[in-house]
This record gives C-alpha cells, sequence and structure tokens, in this order.
C-alpha cells in the first residue's frame, strides 16, 4: 500500500484546477479539500474534480488533521501570511512561484518550517521536468561554454489596461507582481540549476512606462562566460527558443518550462539530434511528484538542496529588481 501526501488546496483558480489534476495524476498524493476566496467556486472545482470536502474559511484548511501538506496558488502577496500560517499548524507547504516577494519573507518562511520541522517548496515546475533534467546532463557535450541565451517573452493585454490607466495586476510590483518576479524566475532558476550564482548580475528594465517593470534584459556573469535573459510581457514574439553555446556544439530548447524539444547541434561533425523524450500533457505532475515523495520519505538532504536553490534565486531577483549587483 502507497502511502500518500495528503494535500489541501488554497485557491480554486485554472493553476489550482491543474494542479489538482496532477496530484490525482500522480500515485503519491491525494487532493483532501479546497478552500477558494469564493466558496461557490470552489464547490464548483470540487464536485468536478471529485473532491469530498470544501473549506468555509482558510483556518479550516489549517486546522485540518488529516492533511499532511497545503498547496497554496492565491495572488503573490498573499503567500508569505498564508504559508506562515499554515507551519504554524505543522503543515507542509507548496507554494505557487512566485512564492515571496522578498529574501527576507523567504528567509522567514524557511526558518520557521525548520522549527517545526516541515518542509517549504517553491512550485516552479520547470527544473523538475525529465527534459531539464535532460538538458542538465547535456551541458557536459558542449565542453568549454561560451555563453547562453535564455528566452521567455509572452504578451500580455494586461499592458494595454496599464497604458489606460485602468488596473494592471501582472505589474503591480505592491502585490507580488513586476515581469521579473513572475515569469523572469524561470530562467533565473534555470541558469542557477545550469550554471550556479553568478558572480555578478544585472537587470535592464524596458524604459516603456517609468519604474514599473514590464521585462528587460537580465546579464549573468560567470568567470568564463556570460548569460543574456530576454524577459518580457510587452514584446509579442514567435521565437522562444532558447540555446547555450559550447566549445563543441550548442543545444536549443524550446521554451522554459514545459519543455517538450531539445536538440543538440555538434560543431565537430555537423551534425543535429534530438535528445528530448515525451512528457505528460500536464507538466505540474514532476513536481507534486517529487514533492510528496521527499514529504513522504522524509529527504532533508533533498529538500535542503532545493531550498537553497529556492533562496539563492529569490536573493538574485530581489537585487536585480534593485539594479543588480
Amino acid at each position: 500500500m502507497v502511502i500518500k501526501n495528503k494535500i489541501g488546496v488554497v485557491g480554486s483558480g485554472p493553476i489550482s484546477c491543474a494542479m489538482i489534476d496532477a496530484i490525482n495524476e500522480s500515485s503519491n498524493g491525494e487532493v483532501m479539500g479546497i478552500w477558494g476566496r469564493r466558496f461557490h467556486l470552489a464547490k464548483e472545482l470540487a464536485k468536478e474534480k471529485g473532491v469530498s470536502k470544501v473549506y468555509g474559511s482558510l483556518n479550516e484548511v489549517f486546522e485540518d488533521d488529516e492533511l499532511d501538506t497545503v498547496y497554496i496558488a492565491t495572488p503573490n502577496a498573499s503567500h508569505y501570511d498564508q504559508a506562515m500560517a499554515a507551519i504554524e499548524h505543522r503543515k507542509h507547504v507548496i507554494v505557487e512561484k512566485t512564492a515571496f516577494m522578498t529574501a527576507n519573507q523567504a528567509n522567514r518562511v524557511f526558518d520557521a518550517a525548520e522549527k517545526q520541522n516541515v518542509f517549504v517548496f517553491e512550485a516552479v515546475r520547470s527544473i523538475y521536468e525529465p527534459n531539464f533534467q535532460i538538458l542538465k546532463t547535456a551541458i557536459k557535450r558542449l565542453g568549454k561554454i561560451h555563453g547562453a541565451t535564455l528566452k521567455y517573452q509572452n504578451y500580455s493585454k494586461q499592458y494595454l489596461a496599464l497604458l489606460k490607466g485602468e488596473k494592471a495586476p501582472l505589474f503591480d510590483e505592491n502585490h507580488g507582481g513586476g515581469t521579473l518576479r513572475t515569469i523572469g524566475i524561470y530562467p533565473i532558476y534555470a541558469a542557477v540549476q545550469l550554471f550556479g550564482v553568478p558572480v555578478k548580475s544585472y537587470y535592464f528594465k524596458q524604459p516603456t512606462v517609468k519604474y514599473i517593470d514590464l521585462g528587460g534584459t537580465c546579464i549573468f556573469e560567470y568567470e568564463d562566460f556570460k548569460i543574456t535573459m530576454l524577459i518580457s510581457k510587452i514584446n509579442l514574439t514567435n521565437d522562444s527558443i532558447s540555446e547555450i553555446y559550447g566549445e563543441n556544439g550548442t543545444l536549443r530548447f524550446h521554451s522554459l518550462y514545459d519543455i517538450r524539444t531539445i536538440s543538440y547541434r555538434s560543431i565537430i561533425n555537423d551534425t543535429e539530434e534530438t535528445i528530448s523524450e515525451p512528457i505528460s500533457d500536464n507538466s505540474l505532475l514532476y513536481e507534486i511528484t517529487e514533492f510528496s515523495e521527499w514529504i513522504m520519505m522524509k529527504d532533508v538532504t533533498a529538500y535542503r538542496k532545493q531550498k537553497n536553490i529556492t533562496l539563492k534565486a529569490i536573493s538574485i531577483i530581489e537585487q536585480a529588481i534593485n539594479g543588480g549587483t
């Protein structure tokens, strides 16, 4: 009999819906109940997904003794308080990206979790996907690294609302928005996982609307090479190909999450091969399976390794927003 991670879902939006499907598809997780800011929507989602329990309040979630873990998928600005409340009730926490607005918040959450002997994970799906693991291994084939270009440019209609003076939550940095913080997290996590922490980092914002992070260019400097990241929510592009360059060849891959194609082009023999593998239609499956395994196996080593990467990524983002290092 498989012991399952019993999960309470906080939030009833599209990402919660996708996560519930991923948990149901996994072999080691089980959704016990749902809470949402709009009770009727949470009730509809629970009925659709066959979840028996709908919580009337957040406290009911945290006080549910049946739960091992709370999954938080509410607006970014609410993550810190909700994570701390869950930890106080000795629940493990999986919090959607972007988990925390500052490195100080993240450190406080992780310190509180250590005292309560629970785990906290930021749900950045990309680094748990099988093709990302293939990418990490394939980098060895490149030999000496010359550099990389990582792209995440995805146009948002909220930009038009912003120009009209209307509400645009995506770009509201006071509530956890801003392009680098919300989507820049994918290339930054990828860079830290693939190459480590940079010696220096810089972020040059697109100056379209003053003081608002609409996107820009992020530069990571390492001892022998540089990485350029093109990040934007106001640029429309048909090409989301990222590349890593080395003395032996080039790795090309589509997107920075839900990676479905990776190719290796050899300089030595002028050949190109596809090295990726087919993945699930719901790429959240891989992160939730890993999280549940580490929680149920009490794998402190794996958890702390991932915690350190999260803290490094959050610190880099905060420094970059404030002008770089």
